[in-house]
């Protein structure tokens, strides 16, 4: 009941609070000060919001938003709190300049959006995303989230159906005006035109965007006078609809050899970035400046621009420690409000110990009732019950050992991606200086060196397309493996799979610490070919034996040792494929202390463990051995104790 008037609340009547004229800041601040009911303060801090930082141009208030946080917190009301995260990203997005957290909590709002139905939502969330894709130069990713938001967009006899759809419009005219598809780019934008009528005269991106598909057009008096309608509106807009309009305004003014023009509006550009201390905005305005002074000769000045347009671009894609204060400091705030979603996580936990301690007092009763022949009925019946009970916990437990797997990928997956954009990075500072001295050697007339400088960046160029595809790659991958599984087998390659969590579960390991070290070894047998497997299991169990293995090898290592005079442990962990008959062997092997007989006997069992507590479940090789019999295979171990282990998968061709 409370989500059913909440969605109503919100939705009509906030909206309508925000959308009307006679309703200002000042008296909804009267209203808000004196009513106590969660619910009517939501919706009119959502409406203060949306007055105060909509169109005007004005920082998101960051209090605001916690307020809105803590509130759906208390109520626990998914579509509230989709709306809270949906405000913490534009307070990033937008007030900041901080892409990368405005981000994390647009992905926050979306599940949660879905789970309520709030298709309202969602499509804003997506559409916010998109414009965060925009100004990261991934138009891709822009047009597919913006078309996911089409897809999302409310009933048309939804109050908020044209707000809605004018963003739609509006992300498609920027997608065409980036693909240089200035005709589809103008049946957007004058799209917008028309939605935007029906709000009341909405001011959005349209004079902009206008202006700038009649620029690609060549007809530069209609683009001249758009631009000039949008020049006189914009101080009335945000902080993101000031930069599309300055993004293609000054590029127009450039073509145009209005230099002295397009440096007075970059000037007001990295003005207003700087006021309010948003990334994005001072970025842009250093790169125009830049592009001004290189285009006036005045080298000097370039070269300041220069330096500072690549000290803030450091500072928005590698979030560095400024920049992870600012942003730090906020989200501790948030953290202390999550705190009681921990607690109630806890209290489950809790729940969950006492449940398992029953069962073990359940499983003595029957014992007992089971030897007294009189009371067998009864004894029975009590262990068919604790049997459901424990069933139902070892689920529970086993879904706690997935998740668990699926987060040693993080620290491996960081380091995978940082690896490609550090070349990027490094190139592209080393081409920024061979382009510096190319127009060094052309100015004095030396083409030969000029040309072999050429080469040079040519060749780093290629270097930064082939890491960035790696990192593209590997992004893409990931996602491949850590969807949730559909149980449907597929072909896959299973040397690449294999070597792929190799390096995962290593680079895991030494993001976690950084003293752990060991060799890593394969020995694919490359006649393989692809193998028909339910990817996210059989990766599953890999990452497990590799795990396991590299906890061995680093055990053996950090233990008291009296080794051979000259001789010195090194920690060696090998994975191999091989093809036998109509079968597949994937082999895992150590040169760890190896595994006793007593424990031999044990390690398949369900909650076995040789790990101190805390440490283990118990729960992973006994997982492992029923997803790779579920496959018609089998999971066999050798080893010799002292000196190394080695796991077998055997799998159907």
């Amino acid at each position: 009941m409370i989500k059913t008037f909440t969605i109503i609340f919100i939705f009509t009547n906030s909206c309508c609070l925000s959308l009307a004229q006679n309703k200002n800041i000042d008296s909804l601040k009267t209203v808000l000060a004196a009513t106590s009911k969660p619910i009517e303060r939501f919706g009119i801090i959502n409406t203060i919001l949306e007055e105060s930082s909509g169109w005007k141009g004005e920082d998101i208030d960051s209090a605001a938003c916690i307020q809105l946080l803590q509130i759906s917190q208390n109520l626990n009301n998914d579509s509230l709190l989709a709306i809270s995260y949906n405000w913490l990203g534009s307070y990033f997005y937008i007030t900041k300049g901080d892409n990368i957290t405005g981000l994390e909590y647009y992905f926050k709002a979306i599940p949660l959006a879905e789970k309520s139905r709030d298709k309202r939502r969602i499509s804003s969330v997506y559409f916010d995303i998109a414009l965060v894709y925009f100004n990261l130069q991934n138009n891709e990713e822009s047009v597919k989230n913006t078309r996911l938001g089409k897809e999302n967009l409310p009933d048309k006899t939804h109050p908020l159906y044209d707000f809605m759809l004018v963003q739609y419009q509006d992300n498609m005219a920027q997608y065409f005006l980036i693909a240089k598809q200035p005709d589809s780019a103008l049946y957007f934008a004058k799209g917008v035109i028309e939605t935007a009528n029906r709000l009341n005269g909405l001011i959005y991106n349209e004079f902009s965007l206008i202006g700038a598909a009649y620029a690609q057009k060549g007809d530069q008096d209609m683009a001249t006078m758009y631009f000039k309608k949008a020049n006189t509106l914009k101080d009335l807009q945000s902080n993101s609809i000031k930069l599309t309009f300055y993004n293609y305004y000054i590029p127009f003014l450039l073509a145009n050899n209005r230099i002295h023009e397009a440096g007075e509006q970059s000037k007001e550009l990295l003005i207003l970035g700087k006021q309010n201390n948003n990334s994005n905005l001072k970025l842009a305005g250093a790169g125009f400046l830049r592009q001004v002074f290189d285009t006036l000769n005045q080298i000097d000045s370039a070269y300041y621009y220069s330096r500072m347009e690549a000290s803030i671009n450091e500072l928005i894609y590698t979030q560095n420690n400024k920049n992870k204060i600012q942003a730090l400091a906020f989200n501790e705030q948030v953290r202390g409000l999550e705190e009681e979603g921990k607690k109630v996580a806890y209290q489950n936990k809790i729940k969950q110990y006492l449940m398992l301690a029953g069962l073990g007092v359940f499983l003595l009763v029957a014992v007992i009732l089971f030897r007294n022949y009189r009371q067998k009925l009864k004894a029975n019946k009590v262990l068919e019950m604790t049997l459901t009970n424990l069933k139902a916990t070892q689920s529970q437990l086993i879904q706690s050992e997935k998740m668990a797997s699926l987060g040693e990928l993080t620290a491996g997956i960081a380091h995978e991606i940082q690896n490609p954009l550090n070349f990027v990075n490094n190139f592209s500072e080393v081409n920024k200086e061979l382009l510096t001295e190319l127009n060094e050697e052309i100015e004095k007339g030396n083409y030969a060196e000029a040309k072999s400088i050429a080469k040079d960046a040519i060749n780093n160029q290629e270097k930064i397309n082939h890491h960035g595809k790696r990192a593209d790659a590997i992004v893409k991958n990931m996602l491949q493996h850590s969807r949730s599984s559909s149980g449907a087998k597929e072909p896959t390659d299973i040397n690449a799979l294999a070597d792929e969590y190799l390096r995962l579960s290593y680079h895991g390991l030494r993001a976690k610490d950084k003293s752990f070290n060991a060799t890593m070894k394969t020995d694919f047998d490359e006649s393989i070919g692809k193998i028909s497997i339910i990817l996210q299991d059989i990766g599953r169990v890999l990452l497990n034996l590799i795990n396991n293995a590299f906890y061995a090898v680093d055990e053996k290592k950090n233990a008291p040792q009296s080794p051979k005079v000259g001789a010195k442990y090194e920690p060696m962990v090998t994975v191999g494929t091989k093809r036998s008959g109509d079968k597949v062997l994937i082999s895992v092997k150590d040169n760890g202390n190896g595994i006793s007989q007593k424990v031999l006997d044990k390690i398949f069992q369900p909650f076995f463990t040789t790990k101190p507590t805390g440490q283990g479940t118990g729960l992973g090789l006994s997982l492992s051995y029923d997803i790779v019999k579920a496959h018609g295979g089998e999971l066999k171990v050798e080893t010799k104790e002292g000196e190394w282990s080695v796991f077998i998968i055997q799998l159907p061709l």
